[in-house]
């Protein structure tokens, strides 16, 4: 079903011979970039980032493709647009100004307060209600993401942009929500969280529904089509360990991962990798056991180390970012030390090393270019 992938991303992680590792990093926080423009950055590569609604809920674009391209990242494959959107949305509607703070309605149905784009003070939301609060509610909302949804297709162009760079040797993404991070967008953490013992059936209906849905986007492709990586989005964890126990995962979660990856392994996928922050390492044979199998980004600061679990899980496990950001703000010595920490790590293999989240307005322009630098050296490249 597929040719060779010559995407030296992929070529790395699925242990066949490169020149060297990939060069990937992951994104910058707004204020970063706003820092960053009077310290030398170019102004006209981020035009797009002041042509937004500063005003909505949407975010700006923290993974400029331009300022990517300007870096010289390598690139680590296309991705795959499967329809696994909320439909309709809810009408966004500002209920509040105080100060720097919007109090709004956000697509979702989440009444929540943010900081405007535009403004110097950063954080993510605060959320004050989700949609889902009761049974009756999921039975509602749960014509949002009706499984026979004509809008479901993916366009042809779509299709067959994939399907030429599929041609090219580029990898091919397959981006979801994972189920704890999709179950807490329409519950919130409190109520997902007792709904786990009071009301398990519900959550199993609910993960099983997404579980369905993502499964047959998948499914419904063409059947040249392939599917190379599954990237999941979670963020179950804090810096005291995952929001669940490996037991609730198992009983609730796994079956929606197997599910779904069994639909991408019959597109041949070898790879996936769960975004997660915090520390989830009490998760990581539970996802293992399902085939995802790259773990991401590894806050350092939350206690992640990705050394450590190197040597627990062995070599099936592969790891991407799990250097500390805050050593860049610190300055070259500090950079120096924290790549050294990991050198046994890039040693071993399996690894390609990069910052443990967006990059913070903490680090200096001229801090970010001696961190390349000296990133670089480290993994191989030389220009």
């Amino acid at each position: 079903m597929r040719g060779e992938v010559s995407e030296r991303y992929y070529r790395f992680f699925t242990g066949q011979g490169v020149d060297r590792i990939p060069d990937v990093e992951f994104g910058w926080w707004p204020q970063t970039i706003r820092r960053w423009l009077g310290e030398g950055l170019p102004r006209n590569l981020t035009d797009e980032w002041f042509n937004v609604k500063l005003n909505s809920a949407d975010e700006i674009d923290m993974f400029n493709p331009k300022l990517e391209e300007y870096f010289g990242f390598d690139t680590s494959g296309v991705t795959l647009s499967v329809r696994t959107h909320m439909n309709p949305v809810m009408p966004e509607r500002v209920v509040e100004t105080r100060g720097h703070v919007l109090v709004m309605v956000d697509a979702r149905g989440a009444l929540l307060e943010r900081f405007p784009n535009e403004v110097e003070e950063s954080s993510i939301p605060r959320f004050v209600k989700f949609p889902v609060q009761t049974a009756a509610d999921w039975a509602s909302y749960r014509e949002h993401y009706r499984l026979d949804d004509p809008t479901r297709f993916v366009a042809e162009s779509d299709i067959e942009r994939i399907r030429r760079a599929a041609a090219e040797g580029r990898m091919v993404n397959v981006a979801l929500l994972g189920f704890y991070g999709q179950l807490r967008n329409w519950m919130g953490i409190e109520n997902l969280s007792v709904t786990l013992y009071d009301e398990p059936a519900l959550i199993q209906e609910m993960v099983g529904h997404w579980a369905e849905l993502c499964a047959r986007q998948i499914e419904r492709l063409p059947a040249d089509l392939p599917v190379d990586q599954v990237q999941w989005w979670e963020d179950m964890a804090s810096k005291n360990g995952p929001l669940v126990s490996p037991a609730q995962f198992r009983q609730f979660f796994l079956p929606g991962y197997r599910r779904v990856m069994d639909a991408a392994r019959a597109r041949g996928c070898a790879l996936s990798m769960v975004d997660c922050d915090g520390n989830p390492a009490e998760l990581v044979p539970c996802w293992l056991e399902v085939g995802v199998n790259v773990m991401f980004p590894l806050e350092v600061q939350a206690g992640a180390d990705p050394l450590k679990w190197r040597r627990e899980f062995g070599s099936s496990l592969l790891l991407r970012g799990g250097l500390d950001k805050e050593a860049v703000a610190r300055g070259p010595r500090a950079i120096a030390e924290e790549l050294h920490r990991v050198r046994p790590l890039v040693e071993l293999g399996g690894y390609v090393p990069h910052l443990d989240h967006l990059v913070p307005p903490t680090v200096s322009y001229g801090n970010y270019l001696e961190y390349l630098r000296q990133k670089r050296a480290l993994i191989g490249r030389s220009s």
